[in-house]
């Protein structure tokens, strides 16, 4: 992640792919509900350092910075606060905009057998996911169903016996 795209993200705005935080008094914990939506959805990328007002957004830069990356590794491994890290050195990065120092932080979406990617200890309770700039508590159904697809194997890789080519539905194909 360069100085460029953070500010071109900044000047754009929060989207299903962008969330900013301020991180003005310490690590965020709203941090960790955004990082399920990203990983439960599309992925995304969060920048620690950056101010709201309005619909403008502003890079401040962090206090520490030093000390917020590493408080977010402390986080980020505590399984009693995310049911897993998905993260490696390449995802998180202190990147200077602006002589301001951010926290970027590149949350890939979690394959299906790392779903739901929950916090707090309860996947009903603490599993989100991304819609527009908003994170949202998953329904109990929507995580039932991301604990279904967990299994070996998708059920769309299944060789179903007995069917020929002609069983298939062109329209439906296309």
């Amino acid at each position: 992640m360069t100085e460029h795209e953070v500010l071109a993200a900044v000047g754009i705005g929060e989207d299903s792919d962008w969330e900013f935080k301020l991180a003005g008094g310490g690590f965020p914990s709203s941090v960790w509900e955004t990082y399920s939506a990203m990983a439960n959805t599309d992925g995304g990328t969060i920048v620690l350092g950056v101010e709201q007002q309005g619909d403008q957004f502003s890079v401040v830069g962090l206090t520490n910075p030093n000390q917020r990356l590493a408080d977010f590794w402390t986080q980020a491994n505590n399984r009693e606060l995310v049911s897993v890290c998905l993260l490696t050195n390449s995802h998180v990065k202190l990147v200077t905009v602006d002589s301001k120092t951010v926290l970027v932080i590149a949350v890939p979406r979690a394959t299906r057998q790392q779903r739901p990617v929950y916090i707090r200890g309860n996947p009903l309770t603490g599993t989100y996911r991304r819609n527009n700039e908003g994170d949202f508590h998953c329904t109990e159904e929507e995580v039932k169903r991301m604990l279904g697809d967990q299994s070996g194997q998708s059920l769309d890789a299944v060789i179903l016996e007995g069917f020929a080519l002609d069983g298939l539905v062109q329209p439906t194909l296309q």
